[in-house]
């Protein structure tokens, strides 16, 4: 029996309208062709200054290759009297071709968080979303640890939950009426006791020599901030992040390391700094000779840097000391871009320290897939651990089903509770 065809977005608009954004795309194409013929040349220069290394091809053992990935519900439940979110992590470990962990009680864990429909529902997702990191950081040191593996990929980078912990770092868990079993067995009272557990287990596994962070969504712009420090005119950039430049440049099986155009002693941090924050550097280094310009801005922007990331990250008081030393551990892990298909952009990684960058590289090309360009691993976890959007919802229906199956509760009242909070609309 055939499935029946699927109705498109466009199908479903008024005649006149579909017109329309037929003629739209067509004047959009236009106005995209002109662009990318502009950065075709700009490329064409940029490409003198980059440096691509090949991938080594030695033949590998069989490592042992643990994998491990967290999720949150990408919608909350919002209810007339609750909001509520649910997460999980779970870790498989591959022996040479074979999955070695389907039988392990340990390899997958969840938690739910609940909150008073008031407040900040940004508030809620960013614990939420660190509890989800958090459970994935303590699986990754159990597989570690218990499986002996030879690399732990994870799926994100290192340190990018720490963006808007500083929202929430002086939070208290009670007055938000926040409710979960993670907060309740670790004892956590504030926004920033989790962000420092988070912190901590996440130092712990970048040590631990074996670990690899596989990042997907790619936000920085460290190669259009170079480009601006060599001309310091906004007309040199291409106008797109690292990743999507790349893409255009590079060969499969080859990788791009940051250092090669920036110089060991130089982050990708800070060159896409720049590029964010070049309206302010613009006009600090208006009128200074060319020769001291670069040496000014990359001095300003490591200021805004640490800044940020002692706000995030450092409790309240921290010394400079904490500071200093949260700002290097953030700067830390080694960003490569390496490209492992010939039909998918780059995957972007961080290395832990001590891991073999060789070998870690080598494993990444033996293992690719060619529709993602990512790891088959992280692949395959993803799909494992992917939630769907109604997923918070329906739990919040399991838990008012079983409340109203309780003896000793007002039926109305837990009703009421539950009740969408839209009445027009479902969930």
């Amino acid at each position: 029996m055939s499935e029946p065809e699927r109705e498109t977005a466009f199908s479903k608009l008024p005649p006149r309208l579909q017109k329309q954004f037929f003629e739209l795309a067509e004047e959009a194409c236009g106005r995209i062709s002109r662009i990318l013929r502009r950065e075709d040349e700009k490329l064409g220069q940029l490409m003198q200054n980059l440096r691509f290394r090949r991938i080594s091809g030695d033949r590998l053992p069989d490592l042992r290759i643990g994998v491990v990935d967290g999720s949150f519900s990408p919608k909350l439940s919002e209810r007339l009297g609750f909001r509520i979110g649910v997460y999980a992590a779970t870790y498989m470990v591959f022996d040479g071709d074979e999955i070695i962990t389907d039988d392990d009680e340990e390899s997958m864990e969840s938690g739910y968080l609940v909150s008073p429909q008031t407040g900040s529902p940004l508030h809620t997702r960013k614990i939420l979303s660190l509890l989800a990191t958090l459970l994935e950081r303590r699986l990754a040191l159990r597989c570690i640890e218990k499986y002996d593996v030879d690399l732990m990929l994870i799926d994100g980078s290192f340190y990018g939950f720490r963006t808007r912990c500083s929202e929430i770092k002086d939070k208290r868990v009670d007055e938000m009426g926040l409710e979960g079993p993670e907060l309740e067995r670790l004892s956590i009272k504030t926004g920033w006791d989790l962000i420092d557990e988070v912190y901590e287990l996440t130092r712990r596994l970048r040590e631990s020599g074996r670990a690899v962070a596989v990042i997907k969504r790619v936000r920085t712009a460290a190669i259009d901030g170079w480009l601006l420090s060599r001309t310091w005119s906004l007309n040199s950039m291409l106008n797109r992040n690292d990743r999507a430049i790349l893409r255009r440049l590079m060969r499969p099986g080859e990788y791009f390391d940051y250092a090669d155009l920036l110089g060991e002693n130089s982050y990708y941090l800070h060159y896409s700094g720049l590029k964010g924050w070049f309206r302010e550097i613009k006009r600090k280094i208006s009128g200074k000779p060319d020769d001291e310009k670069l040496r000014i801005v990359l001095e300003h922007v490591e200021g805004k840097l640490r800044l940020q990331i002692a706000t995030d990250l450092c409790p309240e008081g921290a010394c400079d000391a904490l500071k200093d030393a949260t700002y290097r551990e953030v700067l830390s892990p080694r960003r490569l871009y390496v490209r492992l298909s010939p039909y998918a952009a780059p995957a972007c990684i961080e290395l832990g320290s001590g891991v073999d960058q060789d070998q870690a590289l080598a494993h990444l090309q033996a293992s690719a897939n060619p529709a993602t360009g990512l790891p088959f691993p992280i692949d395959l976890i993803d799909e494992i651990v992917s939630f769907d959007r109604e997923l918070a919802s329906e739990f919040a229906d399991e838990v008012e089903a079983r409340l109203l199956l309780s003896s000793g509760l007002d039926v109305d009242h837990v009703y009421g509770e539950f009740e969408s909070i839209n009445p027009q609309k479902p969930e």
